[in-house]
């Protein structure tokens, strides 16, 4: 078993403004989680409207929500049957936005896993989980129940994460490691930013495209292109951050797009919106607003 000893410190940072007041707690894992875990974070949100909605779009990793206030509801435009309301909940890597609502005020908190981090984590196969939000007990059962009722017990931020990291560590070193092949795939896309060309990396691995394909999907939750598109498009979403302004060609060049119609395509498709009008819907820790 990993017996983990994390020292990183956990950034606290507080937010008031017209929309209502909040805290963000975010932490690191340890370093020897780092190819399954990105980030911890807890969250508490009191909102002046009495419905806050939060446009939320597509990220190359799955996450797992552990709440302790009022459910969430969420909005998916490629389901038919309209919004569904969570609790705690796990959202697979996903090929589009969604709408999230939070009624007055939140609690939770949040663990980012990388694709092969979530395979390991959740031992599933991953496409099971892609395009869609699962509630967490489908997948961790009752284990997931007493994380919850454990992790609202604990008196503060600090010792919240070192519960939920130990929980973690314990349940990754039970199960298998990841396919070295997808393993080393996944490394080279985003060590390429998503540029990276699909035949390639079948061939450097002496595989045909269709078995890439049918791999990623499993280990993964996405082909090896559609992953790629998101590896790119997210970290335009992140170079936006702190920006005044944007010379949107410019950005859509460094980034890898063919020419400026294949960027603004991508941004309707991934986001829901044009370039400007997601730079512009910007708020203060993550996401878009809705009307």
């Amino acid at each position: 078993m990993l017996v983990v000893a994390n020292e990183t410190p956990t950034r606290v940072v507080h937010h008031r403004s017209s929309l209502g007041e909040w805290e963000l707690a975010i932490r690191r894992p340890d370093p020897r989680l780092h190819p399954y875990v990105t980030e911890y974070e807890g969250y508490r949100e009191t909102a002046a409207p009495a419905v806050i909605k939060r446009r939320e779009v597509p990220w190359p990793g799955v996450v797992l929500i552990i709440n302790f206030g009022p459910a969430f509801r969420i909005s998916d435009p490629r389901v038919a049957t309209g919004p569904a309301d969570y609790y705690s909940f796990v959202a697979g890597l996903s090929e589009s936005w969604a709408v999230v609502e939070s009624i007055g005020r939140s609690y939770c908190m949040q663990v980012n896993f990388t694709p092969l981090g979530a395979r390991r984590f959740f031992r599933l196969p991953m496409h099971e989980i892609t395009n869609r939000a699962v509630h967490m007990e489908d997948v961790l059962g009752v284990q997931g129940e007493w994380l919850r009722e454990q992790l609202a017990e604990c008196p503060d931020w600090d010792a919240r994460f070192a519960l939920l990291e130990t929980f973690i560590a314990t349940r990754l070193s039970g199960a298998r490691p990841p396919t070295a092949e997808i393993a080393w795939a996944w490394h080279q896309l985003q060590l390429r930013d998503g540029n990276r060309p699909i035949g390639l990396l079948a061939k450097e691995l002496g595989w045909s495209p269709k078995r890439l394909i049918a791999e990623f999907r499993q280990e993964i939750g996405l082909p090896p292109r559609a992953l790629a598109r998101i590896i790119r498009f997210n970290r335009v979403i992140r170079w936006l951050d702190g920006r005044d302004e944007v010379r949107w060609a410019a950005l859509a060049h460094r980034a890898g797009y063919f020419d400026q119609a294949h960027f603004n395509r991508d941004f309707r498709e991934l986001a829901g919106r044009t370039p400007g009008e997601f730079f512009r819907r910007r708020v203060a820790g993550g996401g878009n607003m809705e009307d």
